[in-house]
């Protein structure tokens, strides 16, 4: 594994560094420097006709980790541990200027309040849309334009404006704002009435002009949108959120359980013997097979959904239905790592799914992938069998390949070292650095760490969450290896997907939180945590902020002994004693202390 802190910009100016795996003539690894040149798209290779010679010489650092104990197959989950430990947390200390806009547009905005109020109270209305609905009732959201004649609102894995709402609600609840939940909750409506047939739905949504009806469209499971049928994963993405926003008791939930029960019969029935979840459905809701079996890991996000509605609707028949399906995964999908969903080759990598001999790899994309981790946290938590966790965990850490602890250096206009620290990128032929999946990554973290207590879940999750804010408007960075902000693609796929991680996490994390059982602190809203020093009843925080506030910062404690009173320290002032289930709520820290100690 290389030192990257070795690897600085005017080294890497001069040529890639890279690594060569030559499985079927070796094996052989060979590391250093190779030109390169751009294939096509984001996809790079060897320049062969470019010579190269270094003016002086360079110098390498490399880590060899050697091991006897991991299980097989699963020696990366010591890589992706040594990667955090060795280069991600020491950059997470220092990130709090991360969260600090880049565009133009957004230099100004540093805190989550500041965000917050650009993000929902004006972005959103200005840019949302309304589509009247068969019943009288309007639906809408913020438009994304991709397909069809105008605007359009689309409820997909890719771009799903109800995620995108469900943030919105969960702000505008929290500060009282009625006409702002009354908004959002106008996308719900539009999941519920969206037309279809014995329990699918329609995922795209364009309002007619000049007194034309609304058109319809399947949803994107094909990189191009798809006007006819039904897809089983941008459905299910859909029916999750429509779930979450029932669990969190926001307006208009009444409805949400019969469309969900719809939806999972309609799946359930047409499950293939083998475990499988099909995912393309033609205009009468019967099952296109071969275009199914080319997606097969989109089984995973299928099973998340029907766990989720077995978490709120105890039918048997779910829970058979998701452990039928991850069974198939377990057999067809996890041992060869045949992580590869309609976006890998709809998107970047426009090929049939095939073995890459050279490598012995096949294409590997993380979008299924995320959510079948979830999936597995999610059937662990409502059967509470072990397995599934001890399932969960090693594909979690297979999907933290994926996840950077480093900022290249070489990336274009980049304000800080840590700028791009925890944001994921998406499959083995795409070149960007931070997709806007990292917040929905971040989600799926910080549950693992609520599950198990690991500290570094909670550390990585933190990071992912913060790693879509300098990338924003955009969907990610350097979308062809090198270079800066990539386009904007989708409201739904950039600024407002990760305000609405965010906000999925407000009341838990609030602007830092401290790990009290491992003496973890992680700043999470402007905050550095330089260090946390736990013992007995004492807690000495160093925290230091680069902005200014208008309110005092608020941590909150986790893992405390509830019965405890702990004495808290911030930068040697003494603020306060608290019992461990006081520390719980959170409490506030003085700002301008933090802001004294932080170096100019």
């Amino acid at each position: 594994m290389p030192d990257v802190s070795t690897l600085v910009r005017d080294v890497l100016k001069g040529c890639n560094h890279a690594l060569d795996l030559d499985v079927p003539e070796g094996p052989t690894l060979a590391v250093g420097f190779m030109p390169a040149r751009l294939a096509f798209h984001s996809v790079y290779a060897v320049d062969t006709n470019r010579q190269w010679t270094a003016e002086t010489p360079l110098e390498n650092d490399y880590y060899i980790l050697v091991t006897a104990s991991a299980e097989p197959a699963q020696a990366y989950r010591e890589a992706v541990r040594f990667h955090w430990e060795q280069f991600g947390r020491k950059e997470q200390a220092h990130a709090a200027d991360q969260q600090a806009g880049t565009d133009p547009g957004y230099r100004s905005l540093a805190l989550w309040d500041e965000w917050r109020a650009r993000v929902w109270n004006q972005e959103s209305p200005q840019k949302w849309i309304s589509i009247p609905l068969p019943d009288g009732a309007v639906g809408g959201g913020v438009s994304t334009r991709r397909w069809g004649p105008g605007p359009s609102v689309y409820l997909s894995s890719w771009f799903n404006t109800l995620r995108t709402s469900y943030g919105m609600a969960l702000y505008a609840r929290r500060t009282g704002q009625a006409r702002l939940v009354e908004l959002a909750k106008q996308t719900l409506e539009l999941a519920l009435d969206a037309p279809g047939t014995n329990g699918a739905f329609k995922c795209i949504a364009v309002p007619g002009t000049n007194g034309a009806s609304t058109l319809w469209a399947a949803g994107d499971g094909g990189g191009d949108s798809t006007k006819d049928g039904f897809l089983g994963y941008d459905m299910c993405w859909t029916g999750y959120w429509m779930l979450k926003w029932r669990a969190s008791g926001l307006p208009g939930s009444e409805r949400i359980l019969p469309r969900c029960r719809a939806l999972a019969a309609f799946i359930v029935a047409r499950q293939l013997a083998d475990g499988m979840l099909p995912t393309r459905f033609a205009e009468d809701g019967s099952v296109q097979i071969d275009l199914s079996s080319i997606v097969k890991a989109e089984t995973g996000p299928v099973a998340l959904f029907l766990l989720e509605l077995y978490r709120q609707d105890r039918n048997p028949l779910y829970l058979e239905a998701a452990r039928k399906g991850l069974a198939f995964l377990e057999k067809e999908v996890i041992p060869r790592r045949q992580w590869y969903d309609y976006e890998t080759f709809w998107s970047c990598s426009p090929r049939t799914p095939h073995l890459d001999e050279r490598t012995q790899q096949w294409p590997a994309n993380d979008l299924a992938l995320s959510q079948t981790v979830a999936a597995y946290l999610v059937a662990h938590q409502v059967t509470g069998e072990a397995h599934y966790l001890a399932k969960g965990e090693a594909l979690m850490d297979f999907l933290l390949l994926f996840q950077q602890c480093w900022t290249n250096p070489r990336l274009e206009n980049l304000t800080g070292s840590a700028m791009l620290l925890g944001g994921f990128t998406t499959q083995n032929s795409d070149a960007e650095w931070s997709d806007a999946r990292q917040s929905q990554c971040g989600n799926i973290l910080l549950d693992y760490y609520r599950a198990t207590g690991k500290t570094e879940y909670l550390e990585r999750g933190i990071a992912a969450l913060r790693a879509q804010f300098p990338v924003s408007p955009a969907e990610n960075w350097a979308h062809e290896g090198y270079g800066g902000r990539a386009g904007v693609s989708s409201f739904h796929w950039g600024t407002g997907s990760g305000m609405a991680g965010v906000e999925i996490e407000e009341d838990y994390l609030r602007d830092g939180i401290i790990d009290v059982a491992s003496g973890r602190g992680v700043g999470v809203n402007g905050l550095n945590m330089g260090s946390c020093k736990i013992k007995g009843g004492q807690i000495d925080l160093s925290v230091s902020t680069p902005f200014q506030w208008n309110r005092p910062p608020v941590v909150t404690f986790r893992r405390t002994d509830p019965t405890r009173r702990y004495e808290v320290r911030i930068n040697g002032f003494k603020a306060g004693f608290w019992r461990g289930k006081e520390l719980e709520k959170g409490i506030q820290l003085p700002a301008r202390e933090m802001q004294r100690r932080h170096p100019s």
